[in-house]
């Protein structure tokens, strides 16, 4: 119990110092998250005046969900891997990486869970007690708690802040029970002399938690629908009642999909007879409260204004900036933290050495540029598959003749028995930008790296955490299945997305089934290396889709004619992917066997017993 307790509660003198080291560098474009005071303070102090109150909710801020690879360290998940690696849109062979080193050879067990850096652990793809969560949700409620003593601040800022607050405990929670399913309710700042931690608690209880949390910050009069122009110098990514809404139909979404919304749980064993790991049973109802909560966003996105899909310039350009510029009518919840991409190396580093590289599945997945099905069988598909494509998947994938800094990429493979007609391209291996590793499947990643040089250099990055794109899927999705069928408005919001980048409609007269396929598609196209396939695939309980084995591509290009010729060769077996070795239990993570053990009511996820 001590363990846990240690990181849901800490002394705020000492947080407070290290808030002081660690925000140091924050004032990149949001200046509230400038550094707190440095000096030794106590509860009192700090909400003694409205300076140091705000600064304990800035932090919070500060300890949201960044994906990212950060550094040489523990502090990401898995060490410089990437959640995408364990899906079939990427393979990893960064052969250090949490990736490789637990899942791809099916090491990974619940004993894993309790190793850190300082013991010889290789990074899990969350770590429930050594991320910064806990930490966060005890300075929120910290503020929640405390912020109406403050003299100098108005009645409506503390209002403000405190659904603020509200809304960082649930994106908290809502992170954790996409990797977990139910967890402990923490409700309050809990105090060292708390004699219990609470229980974990049921799947219902969760979400009933989160929903309630987003719902009073969605009613607080004094959170704003967005951060007006005027006010994004000092308060751009800062919460607000369009992110409390969007996110709320992220979590029913997750809630009401067949991982947990189901007429058997998705495994046998002590949580889920608990009801900690599904419902007990299936409820169309819950379809219907994930539709509700996209239309209670839609009305209100059409009453109050300014949010829209990024449409500035062209296709691309467009994509580009409504996953990576910061502060568009897009975003709607934003991690920051201080990184620019000069001093984020590990990130650059992770690409560079083989995590990021696509697979032939995933470049497959993108159409043509007309809305139609890219097919290899299509000869003049087949002539060069790089160009005439959705412009997400130049945007995503860096191919072979496609703009590269100053001029275009060369990155064909040297033809092992006619390297006299089918040389290497002058890029392959290039050292520092593009070395052999990322290379590794014939299709390296562009998304957030850019050209890795230039157009990259200087650059702010955040997290795009929750975006509009993700709200018109996720409502799409949610009236397919509760209509056990599209109607006219499913269709119009899928096609919004895809009317961003100049797609044509999908095609009408889809069934349930064929048009859930377009979606999960679509989502893939759209939302690659943010962290969205991996759940999509557990939440609909896709074995078909881990356990199929995935394909590079050489591309060969003839010296003198330009001819492409192509080879498909198959990825190294994950072990998953072995017959008879994939296993349910790995949709959910395992919790730290010594946090269980210690019996406040942590109850393991069934198969990690």
């Amino acid at each position: 119990m001590k363990s846990i307790k240690r990181y849901i509660q800490g002394l705020v003198l000492s947080l407070l110092l290290v808030m002081t080291m660690s925000c140091e560098d924050f004032a990149v474009g949001e200046k509230f998250l400038q550094k707190p005071p440095s000096s030794d303070v106590t509860i009192d102090t700090i909400f003694s005046t409205a300076e140091y109150a705000r600064k304990v909710l800035w932090y919070s801020y500060s300890l949201m969900p960044y994906e990212f690879p950060t550094g040489y360290n523990f502090t990401s998940a898995m060490w410089y891997g990437i959640l995408e690696g364990l899906t079939d849109l990427n393979n990893s062979y960064l052969t250090w990486d949490g990736v490789n080193m637990l899942y791809y050879n099916g090491a990974y067990n619940a004993g894993a869970e309790d190793k850190t850096a300082s013991n010889g652990g290789t990074a899990t793809k969350f770590r429930f007690t050594s991320r910064n969560s806990w930490k966060g949700i005890r300075h929120a409620w910290i503020l929640i708690e405390n912020i109406d003593r403050v003299p100098d601040m108005s009645a409506a800022e503390k209002n403000r802040l405190k659904a603020e607050a509200k809304i960082i405990v649930a994106t908290q929670y809502a992170e954790m029970f996409r990797h977990y399913g139910a967890l402990p309710i923490v409700d309050h700042a809990i105090d060292p002399e708390d004699a219990e931690l609470p229980k974990r608690a049921t799947l219902q209880e969760t979400v009933d938690f989160m929903v309630r949390l987003l719902n009073e910050a969605k009613d607080c009069p004094d959170l704003p629908w967005a951060i007006t122009e005027d006010e994004s110098d000092n308060w751009s990514g800062r919460l607000t009642r369009a992110a409390a809404m969007g996110l709320k139909l992220r979590v029913l979404l997750f809630a009401a999909s067949p991982l947990f919304n189901s007429d058997a749980p998705y495994y046998e064993g002590e949580a889920s007879r608990k009801l900690m790991t599904w419902y007990g049973n299936y409820d169309e109802q819950r379809w219907k409260d994930a539709v509700k909560a996209g239309e209670e966003f839609m009305t209100a996105m059409q009453k109050e204004g300014f949010y829209d899909l990024v449409k500035t310039g062209e296709y691309r350009m467009a994509f580009r900036d409504g996953y990576y510029t910061r502060g568009t009518s897009e975003s709607l919840i934003s991690t920051r933290r201080h990184y620019r991409t000069n001093n984020l190396g590990a990130l650059m580093q992770s690409a560079r050495w083989g995590a990021w590289c696509a697979t032939k599945e995933y470049f497959d997945m993108f159409p043509m540029a007309d809305g139609s099905d890219f097919d290899w069988k299509n000869p003049e598909h087949l002539k060069n598959p790089f160009i005439n494509r959705d412009p997400r998947l130049s945007e995503t994938i860096l191919m072979d003749g496609d703009k590269f800094g100053s001029g275009k990429a060369d990155i064909c493979k040297k033809k092992a028995d006619d390297a006299k007609n089918y040389p290497q391209g002058k890029d392959w291996g290039k050292s520092g930008v593009l070395d052999a590793t990322s290379l590794s499947t014939g299709l390296p990643t562009r998304k957030f790296l850019l050209d890795r040089q230039g157009e990259y250099k200087n650059r702010v990055i955040h997290w795009p955490y929750l975006r509009l794109a993700e709200v018109y899927l996720s409502y799409a999705e949610a009236l397919n299945e509760a209509n056990h069928g599209p109607n006219a408005l499913a269709y119009e919001y899928v096609n919004k997305v895809r009317s961003r980048v100049g797609l044509g409609g999908l095609k009408e007269g889809l069934d349930q089934k064929q048009f859930r396929e377009a979606v999960l598609r679509e989502r893939a196209c759209e939302f690659g290396y943010e962290e969205v396939r991996f759940f999509d695939l557990i939440r609909w309980k896709r074995e078909a889709d881990f356990t199929k084995h995935l394909h590079g591509i050489n591309v060969y290009r003839h010296k003198t004619t330009g001819e492409y010729k192509f080879e498909f060769p198959q990825l190294k077996e994950r072990a998953w992917q072995k017959a008879g070795e994939f296993s349910a239990k790995w949709y959910l993570s395992a919790f730290p066997p010594k946090e269980v053990n210690k019996g406040y009511g942590l109850i393991q996820n069934p198969g990690w017993e």
